[in-house]
């Protein structure tokens, strides 16, 4: 893990190319039916490719939490965002998120998981800002090589994505196709388990 953060052309993070191998309805179907006042975390949400589309489909029902570590990013953002309430931008530290304990249903990680230099450490801090049972959604390159997407040797096979989360005691209730370049997995937590648990 940890693999280079993306540092490329930012129109690149909502292309038609980026759309067709991530399609934004696919993404939102794994969120499922919601219940009112849902918080969904969109952790590394970029230029707000998913997130914005997010908080057109939860409407008044519930709150995006776009997270980044990229000023860059966010700048862009929230010049997308004009007219939305239910978005609140969130510059972060990569195992830090400015947000206070047991807030989030939802986190999703779109193309985060490689990408990260401390997965434990970032996993501990999810736990930290999520209610006790709450859902990971993970969506990441796989092995297919195509004209964009991390070099092959810093993505994360999907079995060893499904490993981590299971053996840091999630239960994989979901996996989607968002196209041949990507897979997507939804994690849940059945218990709650000590926020200081140490995994080896």
């Amino acid at each position: 893990m940890g693999g280079h953060k993306f540092h490329g052309d930012l129109a690149r993070l909502d292309s038609p190319k980026r759309q067709e191998i991530f399609p934004i309805e696919t993404l939102i179907e794994a969120v499922g039916d919601t219940e009112d006042n849902i918080a969904v975390a969109d952790l590394g949400c970029g230029i707000g490719y998913l997130a914005i589309p997010l908080a057109k489909h939860l409407n008044s029902r519930g709150i995006v939490y776009a997270v980044d570590i990229s000023p860059d990013m966010l700048a862009v953002l929230k010049e997308r965002i004009d007219g939305f309430n239910n978005i609140e931008v969130l510059k972060s530290e990569e195992n830090s998120f400015p947000i206070p304990n047991g807030t989030i249903d939802i986190s999703y990680m779109l193309t985060v998981f490689h990408e990260l230099d401390d997965p434990d450490k970032f996993l501990m801090e999810i736990r930290r800002v999520s209610k006790p049972f709450h859902r990971i959604i993970v969506v990441d390159w796989n092995q297919t090589p195509g004209e964009m997407g991390p070099p092959l040797h810093e993505r994360i096979p999907e079995d060893e994505a499904v490993g981590f989360f299971k053996k840091r005691g999630y239960a994989l209730i979901k996996k989607f196709v968002p196209s041949k370049y990507a897979y997507g997995l939804v994690f849940v937590i059945p218990t709650c388990k000590p926020l200081d648990r140490v995994w080896s």
